[in-house]
């Protein structure tokens, strides 16, 4: 055993006295120290050397002869038993010193005497008793020995064991993050790659291997003659995917599912489903998983069972590829009607999408259950008169076109599409052949009857119908190519809050169904205009409204208290701008253009539907924006037209031959000349008519999907006739003044808990308010944690979002697994709901209970 050199024992001992201890014991049991001690320098304190013949005598100097003075007593043998030692009522209210390493770690932690003996096992742990180290091998023992104090400073040792010790040196060869049984088999999973065994190796050379198999014998039941951290993980994900069927365990995981470990499966399942849902060691898990899956040859095994017992697993992404592919099967052969357990396709992906590996599926799922609600179209039969089509795309097949920018969206997120090929090609098929196609033809046939004959509100009339009227102050957001079912998914979202009032309404555009028009006509005017420049230009009442500034113009003509602004100038402005800038405004018209910027462009046009998400969310953070920051409380939201978008690529049959004069003016679906021209798939209206003005020429229009061969991207259009391109939203937003308070979703326990009598439990939860718009979902964390901070049960996440009306639909059961240890009385135990907001966690739930589980610990046996 290493000694201390006499400096650093006259420290110490110094350090002792000037603390005010008065008598301090020395047992230097091997003599070590009995040629030096008298060189120690003690300042006003005696060394009395203590004799096996003395004690007596030195007991009546101390209590008797000199009750004030400082001693030390050095006695060069072991200290002798309490019958033995008259000294021994003296040494109770003295310190005993020891001049060891391993005993003045000991004194240093705290270490009861009890345990003195167990901290001799660490010897090597801490450098000690090594003949020969390297500067190096020094220097790690010396960081060993740090950390170890370091550690064990932080914990209660009164009522520790050996196995605490031993838990403590093995935390800080892996360096685990907190002292617990999981965090330290964590630290072990995430120290490098388990099959190279590198931090057993590091356990080996600080002899602390045996200990950490004992550990994985006693807390998860794992043994075996030649232990392996590959089998050990492969051991655990087996019980633990098994664990509600442990009674028929495929036959070639029987190995690794011992009956010892189906006893700790509820400590299995604690383990595994807190590192799943660590933010820290989550990777880890995820890692851990795909080996196990490959080493144990999940997929050939899951073939074999029962697809019930999948659809609540969780332990490997395979069970998620797999479901994912039934469910792709199921929808290319047309199956609306499939399911499992009883469980509807959109059932599934609800279940999978909330698991672990299901939340890294999320675009998977979102494009099954956007493929399934595609799969109704094929059954689409579009109404015969104009009145009925508008009608009907406004009410309810404008969710045609979400469910399809849904697919597509999801597909362009996805970094792996081969499973979906075949899918996409059937809804890709279903949409423009069942749907579009059909729609778009009977559109054009009934609008070519009914042109000019009012059906719903004209584009014209917006100033005056939808701006005009409103006495407060208002702000118009127009966004170029925002189409009507994107509005459709926008007008839900603000009407979430209840600080909005939102209604919505649908208008009719001009044709050419193009920017130049559409912005045009949803300013004030009287007469609107189209050059017959190469490049024509759109004038209003003799006016030019092509930049921000020129609208300004027109609608101070109007109202002279008005502003155009762009919206990205609005975004940058901070609150005190931003007043000063409504300050004195009655009418304010943002600019937008995110959604026709991008589906213009034909190195971006595929990235269109992206364009729309963002441009939902940036125009509901606009009203936000302006009626907190701005003072403004009255909205009207538009476009100035719609467009299609399908990702197929065209045939030459999709596009028409281009006829047109030297002097049209040709789109990829019009062409404005001044003589018209008649083919197959093409009619013609007067432009005069449609800009309800006296301009002779004629507009070329396809009936159907056709584009003509012009320049330019060919799968985002728009200018010519359709429901997606010339219906536009209108609407409008009331906010209130006043802010109202948004509070979370409250989690309530329902079960009346007091006592746990069973390591499996059942729990139902109630979430006290449907999320609104002055409710907002939130997520929460829930657990059964011992007063030590230990986790003793696996936690939960559940995120309250349920939108649900009727109380009883917002009970939800949840599952608990609580650890196999014994429990005792010396400590308190708690059922928690932690609140979790931006990574911060607050409790709003801590309920005491009794573990009454007196069977857990085995009593000491390994049964």
């Amino acid at each position: 055993m290493d000694e201390l050199n006499l400096k650093e024992i006259e420290k110490k001992l110094n350090h002792e006295f000037d603390a005010g201890q008065r008598l301090i014991f020395w047992y230097d049991s091997e003599a070590s120290f009995e040629d030096c001690v008298n060189q120690l320098e003690l300042g006003n304190a005696q060394i009395l050397r203590l004799t096996k013949r003395n004690a007596f005598r030195t007991k009546m100097l101390l209590e008797h002869e000199d009750t004030e003075g400082k001693y030390l007593i050095y006695a060069p043998f072991e200290k002798p038993p309490v019958f033995e030692n008259h000294l021994e009522d003296t040494l109770m209210y003295s310190r005993e010193f020891y001049a060891d390493r391993l005993s003045l770690i000991a004194a240093d932690i705290g270490l009861p005497t009890r345990l003195r003996g167990s901290l001799k096992k660490l010897a090597v742990f801490f450098g000690i008793g090594r003949k020969n180290l390297k500067a190096e091998e020094k220097r790690a023992g010396i960081q060993r020995t740090n950390a170890f104090i370091e550690y064990a400073k932080k914990m209660e040792l009164s009522a520790a064991d050996e196995e605490t010790l031993l838990l403590i040196a093995m935390c800080v060869v892996s360096k685990a993050r907190n002292i617990t049984v999981d965090d330290f088999i964590y630290s072990v999973f995430a120290y490098g790659d388990i099959r190279e065994q590198k931090i057993i190796s590091e356990m080996k050379q600080n002899e602390l291997e045996q200990e950490f198999w004992i550990l994985c014998k006693k807390r998860f039941g794992y043994s075996d003659p030649k232990p392996a951290l590959l089998k050990f993980v492969l051991s655990l994900f087996a019980v633990y995917t098994c664990k509600d069927h442990l009674s028929s365990v495929p036959q070639r995981w029987e190995i690794f599912v011992q009956d010892a470990m189906k006893r700790k499966a509820s400590n299995v399942a604690v383990l595994l489903e807190n590192m799943m849902n660590s933010m820290i060691y989550q990777e880890n898990f995820d890692i851990l998983s795909e080996i196990a899956s490959e080493e144990l040859q999940a997929e050939e095994t899951f073939h074999c069972l029962p697809q019930e017992e999948l659809l609540h697993l969780a332990s490997f992404s395979l069970v998620d590829d797999l479901l994912i592919r039934w469910m792709i099967d199921r929808e290319l052969a047309e199956d609306k009607n499939a399911s499992i357990s009883g469980f509807l396709i959109p059932d599934i992906c609800t279940i999978r999408s909330k698991l672990h590996f299901g939340i890294q599926k999320k675009a998977e799922y979102a494009a099954i259950l956007a493929g399934y609600h595609l799969l109704s179209v094929m059954d689409f039969v579009p109404a015969k008169e104009l009145k009925d089509l508008i009608e009907s795309y406004c009410r309810v097949d404008y969710q045609i076109d979400s469910e399809y920018r849904r697919f597509i969206a999801a597909l362009d997120t996805m970094e792996d599409k081969s499973d979906f090929e075949r899918l996409y090609e059937l809804i890709q098929n279903i949409y423009i052949t069942d749907y579009l196609e059909k729609i778009v033809y009977q559109w054009n046939v009934s609008y070519e009857k009914n042109a000019g004959c009012p059906m719903i509100e004209n584009q014209k009339n917006f100033y005056q119908k939808k701006v005009a009227s409103i006495k407060e102050k208002v702000a118009v957001i127009i966004s170029d190519g925002f189409r009507y079912e994107a509005a459709k998914e926008l007008e839900a979202r603000l009407s979430e809050n209840e600080n909005l009032e939102v209604e919505m309404s649908a208008m009719l555009s001009s044709l050419p169904a193009i920017t130049m028009i559409g912005m045009g006509q949803l300013l004030p005017h009287e007469k609107i205009e189209m050059t017959r420049d190469e490049k024509p230009k759109v004038y209003l009442d003799g006016r030019p409204c092509a930049t921000t500034v020129q609208r300004e113009n027109i609608l101070k003509s109007a109202n002279q208290e008005s502003a155009a602004i762009d919206y990205d100038s609005v975004r940058a402005m901070s609150t005190k701008q931003l007043k000063e800038f409504s300050a004195g405004k009655k009418v304010i018209y943002v600019y937008h253009n995110k959604i026709d910027a991008t589906g213009e462009n034909l190195k971006t046009e595929n990235n269109v539907f992206d364009a729309v998400e963002r441009s939902i969310d940036e125009i509901f953070d606009l009203v936000w924006k302006l009626s907190k920051r701005g003072n403004v409380y009255r909205f009207v939201i538009t476009a100035d037209h719609g467009f299609i978008y399908t990702r197929k690529k065209l045939d030459a049959t999709d596009k028409l031959e281009n006829q047109a004069g030297r002097n049209a003016f040709t789109d990829r679906r019009f062409i404005i000349d001044s003589e018209p021209y008649v083919d197959d798939g093409i009619y013609t209206l007067s432009l005069g008519e449609s800009l309800d003005n006296s301009d002779s020429r004629q507009i070329m229009l396809a009936k159907g999907m056709s584009v003509f061969k012009c320049g330019g991207g060919m799968n985002y259009v728009h200018g010519g006739g359709s429901p997606q391109e010339m219906i536009v939203p209108s609407i409008f937003v009331k906010a209130q003044k006043g802010l109202v308070a948004v509070e979370d979703a409250k989690l309530n326990l329902i079960t009346d808990i007091r006592k746990v009598t069973n390591l499996n439990l059942r729990l139902d939860f109630y979430q006290e308010q449907p999320v609104s718009s002055l409710v907002k979902a939130m997520t929460y964390k829930i657990r059964f944690e011992a007063d030590t901070g230990e986790i003793i049960s696996n936690e939960v996440i559940y995120k309250a979002d349920s939108l649900a009306e009727k109380p009883g639909e917002r009970i939800i059961t949840l599952c608990f697994d609580i650890k196999k240890k014994a429990y005792g009385h010396e400590h308190k135990y708690f059922l928690k709901i932690l609140k979790e907001k931006e990574r911060l966690e607050s409790e709003v739930l801590s309920r005491q209970i009794i573990m009454d589980l007196p069977f857990t610990d085995d009593f000491g046996f390994d049964i």
